[in-house]
């Protein structure tokens, strides 16, 4: 077996941090499906772009006692829920889960300004009407 020689700098930089690189990569949200209706605790789906270069899909908002919470992807086994994908860092899932939270308050705040109430019904003729004559 060959002898390894002691590795040379090339004088390239060093890559940077874990937690840096992933504070720099750009994090884009889409809300795919609203739970127009009242029933059940799931408000929306939703995807994520992370970097343009990786997509992420079956996140889910869920409402719960405390407020609504963003659920990455997961499936069962036996009793137990494990994730598909997950952030390893806190500041990577709170860039993520700031990103659907924002994707998700922006669709509401434009449901509601195109009339609908909550209930998958149209308030009124006019509030309905709004959004379609601009």
């Amino acid at each position: 077996m060959p002898a390894k020689s002691p590795s040379k700098s090339t004088g390239a930089k060093t890559s940077p941090k874990p937690t840096e690189q992933a504070a720099k990569m750009p994090v884009r949200a889409s809300i795919n499906w609203m739970n127009t209706k009242d029933d059940g605790n799931v408000r929306a789906t939703a995807s994520l772009t992370i970097g343009g270069a990786f997509a992420v899909h079956g996140i889910k908002v869920i409402s719960g006692q405390k407020g609504d919470f963003v659920s990455m992807p997961s499936y069962k086994s036996g009793d137990s829920y494990k994730d598909i994908f997950h952030a390893v860092t806190a500041e990577a899932r709170e860039q993520m889960n700031d990103a659907v939270m924002k994707a998700y308050e922006q669709k509401l705040s434009e449901e509601m300004s195109l009339g609908f109430d909550g209930q998958g019904e149209v308030l009124s003729e006019d509030a309905g009407m709004k959004g379609m004559n601009q």
